[in-house]
């Protein structure tokens, strides 16, 4: 199966077919690019706000929304939900940059910036990601692009024309920025300053002095700190998974469907030829003609070329190319008609005369089918097991629709019933071991459905489906104190050392006011003292893991005064030893790289300023019940 195709879901693989013969119309249609012949239907619908007299639809706010919810799902897996999207602000920032677009958009008309068909067309046939091998525009790579982004041709094209235009209205900005070189120097001064420090650790675990714990001390810590000893809600599922690979080896695949998805992707199994070639370029025929004879008389071809036209070895390469990747045709015909280590007469193209020679060549290759045979088969099986899958779930939900269960309806048409006893929202079950093979989504779905309920029939990605019935709930409760006595006097231990440790601390940094130093208290406590490596503000560059706290206090104290600070298991009494002032001379490139940053902050402060100014011109309206209704 392609990469593509395992990147679809279930369903979409399920719609392949029927995509595939109305993408090849869609094409037909769109042979001649018309970007303003495609008018997308208008909707009836409420306003989430409202831009001077342009309106930002709930169906548009939606679309991007759901875009954006993808996106951090893909980050933060499939138990992101929509309510912790909303938790986090995510409406209101797409609804913001929303309006930031229409603001713009308005500030350029009124300009009278334009985009036009054929600049948008042009840019997006120029655009990489939508190029074959041989550098061409392909538009089923176009389609798939933007489809796999969830947009239309009609959407990507808008958001495309949206972008161009806004980059053409900021352009003075953008073009214009650049911060004062004082305020990079001070900055980088700032930054990079280095400083090295003394310090000591004071391991909670050598705090001897906490009292043994009684049981009312005990029970108290446990009522107080009960989050801390809450069990989290357990859920018994039975869980049946309709998948592909269960089927999958059941399928047949005949050679004549081997033979035939072998020729309909033929090209997939075929590398053109390609050659290594140099090239020397004069702008003078006469030259150009004395460097061939030269050459061809025995001359070392790198001599020749810095002699006559003072090109070093490194600017003759032009590299491993393909025919097709060679831009200007005549160059193309000439490299590919002569043959290896030889040097071609001198060829005249727009831009001079070229003398180019063939390093290496390596010839086009094609896999044969036996080469691909076993892939072939095993996509083109996966493919129909799709199909057969499909027609199984379907017999599945009929059984249910019959009045089977989930067990009786999975064991008649032979899926796996699977038994969970105990599994918690992270996956653990009651004894904090990880359930191996159980997806995140089966665990959202589970939580997600009430205790004797089966679930829907749940689209599983490229997988296949599944479906689960919640056999029991066992809701988060407090650990009884009996069960759990021992881990709750190591809290408690844990948590009276901890205070112990710190007091003291204190104490010791109130005697290093005085004439006691850090040597002393070193020596008091029987531990050494250690050094750090110089480090910056931000703390790269120590070799050991300081609390923050204490790297902060560092840079901020005056001369020898001590700081301290703590993990959850050690206290820390640190002293400056050495300061290193920043020398921004001495670092041209990172002295630049920080002025481009700051320039590009200017920037964007400039920019956010004009937004304000034009959401002041314009007005903003935003319509909060239909923003709440969207979400």
């Amino acid at each position: 199966m392609s990469e593509t195709k395992k990147k679809k879901s279930f369903r979409e693989t399920m719609l392949s077919w029927g995509a595939k013969t109305l993408l090849a119309l869609l094409v037909l249609s769109f042979m001649v690019w018309g970007v303003g012949d495609y008018i997308a239907p208008q909707h009836d619908q409420s306003a989430v706000a409202t831009i001077g007299e342009i309106e930002i639809t709930s169906h548009e706010f939606q679309g991007e929304l759901r875009q954006q919810i993808n996106r951090l799902q893909g980050i933060f897996g499939g138990n992101f939900t929509t309510e912790q999207a909303k938790a986090m602000g995510i409406g209101d920032n797409v609804l913001q940059s929303l309006i930031q677009q229409r603001l713009f958009a308005e500030g350029a008309r009124s300009m009278g910036l334009l985009v036009s068909n054929d600049l948008v067309s042009r840019e997006i046939r120029d655009d990489a990601r939508f190029k074959s091998p041989g550098g061409d525009f392909n538009r089923l790579t176009f389609n798939e692009t933007i489809q796999r982004a969830g947009l239309s041709e009609a959407g990507y094209i808008d958001l495309f024309r949206k972008s161009l235009l806004q980059n053409q209205f900021l352009s003075g900005i953008q073009n214009g920025r650049s911060a004062p070189s004082s305020l990079a120097d001070l900055m980088y001064r700032y930054r990079n300053e280095k400083r090295s420090a003394n310090y000591i650790e004071i391991k909670h675990s050598s705090i001897n002095t906490v009292p043994a714990a009684d049981d009312e001390a005990l029970k108290k810590f446990h009522k107080d700190n009960a989050a801390q000893f809450t069990a989290p809600e357990y859920r018994a599922i039975t869980l049946v998974q309709l998948q592909i690979k269960d089927i999958v080896d059941e399928i047949d695949v005949s050679e004549e469907q081997i033979k035939e998805a072998y020729d309909d992707r033929i090209n997939e199994f075929q590398t053109p030829e390609t050659r290594k070639i140099k090239q020397i370029l004069l702008s003078d025929e006469t030259k150009a003609k004395e460097a061939y004879i030269r050459i061809t008389a025995g001359e070392d071809y790198v001599k020749v070329a810095k002699e006559v036209a003072n090109l070093d070895a490194a600017s003759l390469d032009l590299g491993t190319l393909t025919k097709a990747q060679l831009p200007l045709k005549e160059l193309a015909d000439a490299a590919f008609s002569q043959a290896a280590d030889t040097v071609s007469a001198p060829v005249k193209s727009p831009l001079g005369w070229h003398i180019l020679k063939v390093t290496e060549i390596k010839g086009a290759t094609q896999k044969t089918i036996a080469d691909v045979r076993a892939d072939l088969k095993k996509g083109i099986a996966a493919e129909k097991a799709v199909d057969s899958l499909y027609a199984l779930s379907n017999k599945f939900e009929d059984e249910l629709g019959g009045g089977a269960s989930i067990t009786e309806a999975a064991k008649r048409l032979n899926f796996k019933v699977r038994k969970i006893a105990t599994v918690n929202a992270a996956g653990v079950d009651a004894a904090g071991k990880k359930i191996a093979d159980l997806d995140a989504n089966i665990i959202r779905v589970a939580f997600g459905t009430e205790q004797d309920q089966d679930s829907a029939l749940t689209d599983f990605g490229d997988s296949g489906y599944f479906i689960l019935h919640v056999d029991g709930v066992t809701a988060p409760a407090l650990r009884p104190f009996a069960k759990i006595r021992s881990d709750i006097e190591l809290a408690w231990k844990t948590e009276q050392r901890a205070s112990a440790a710190d007091k003291k601390v204190k104490a010791l940094v109130d005697r290093m006011k005085g004439a006691t130093t850090l040597a002393d208290i070193a020596k008091e406590l029987k531990v050494s003292v250690k050094t750090t490596a110089e480090f910056i503000r931000t703390g790269a560059g120590l070799k050991v893991q300081l609390p923050g706290s204490v790297v902060s206090s560092l840079f901020k104290v005056k001369g020898k005064k001590a700081v301290f600070g703590a993990t959850n298991n050690t206290h820390f009494i640190a002293q400056v030893k050495d300061i290193k002032q920043a020398n921004p001379v001495a670092d041209k490139k990172g002295l630049d790289q920080l002025k481009n940053q700051l320039s590009s902050n200017i920037s964007n402060d400039i920019t956010l300023q004009l937004a304000n100014a034009l959401r002041g011109k314009l007005g903003v309206t935003i319509n909060r019940s239909a923003v709440d209704a969207a979400f």
